[in-house]
């Protein structure tokens, strides 16, 4: 072989060592991306959920500060699988007794109500799903049967179940 045919392979060789570098550079740049792409998506759908859990006690706060027995809907909420809404949780973020607030949902809209201890009833939503919760309160009781004479408000939580106006 002649000088130049070995020089010639030797760029030659160095040249297809060179593309596996290229490649493994262009995968780990591809992963960059997908790593980026991805948080993104996760920032997005917690913000979401943020946004709607926020929603969510604001709208209650409205009804609330105007019981007036209208009913405020807060529209296309987005619920997490397990997670869990009681009467406690209002009830503290408003200053009402417990007992002032009644919890309902409709059945087969991805709510459950579970109200076996009727001390502590709880919604629980069984899939992530995008729902709408109706919220009525009153300055006289007028919806809940059993409520306590003391409360300022009583309230009325539906999830998924649209609430009628007496």
């Amino acid at each position: 072989m002649s000088k130049k045919m070995v020089s010639r392979k030797k760029l030659d060789q160095k040249g297809q060592a060179f593309e596996a570098y290229r490649l493994l550079i262009a995968m780990v740049i591809a992963l960059a991306v997908l790593v980026i792409i991805l948080s993104a998506i996760t920032y997005f759908d917690d913000l979401r959920k943020r946004v709607s859990r926020d929603t969510l006690y604001s709208s209650f706060q409205s009804a609330v500060d105007s019981p007036n027995g209208k009913v405020v809907q807060a529209s296309d909420l987005a619920f997490t699988k397990d997670t869990t809404y009681s009467r406690v949780q209002f009830a503290k973020q408003m200053g009402l007794q417990p007992e002032c607030i009644q919890l309902d949902a409709e059945k087969d809209s991805g709510f459950v109500l579970n109200d076996d201890n009727p001390d502590a009833p709880f919604v629980a939503v069984n899939s992530t799903i995008q729902g709408n919760v109706y919220m009525q309160c009153h300055t006289d009781n007028v919806i809940l049967p059993r409520g306590p004479d003391t409360c300022f408000a009583y309230c009325i939580i539906s999830f998924g179940k649209a609430i009628s106006s007496p």
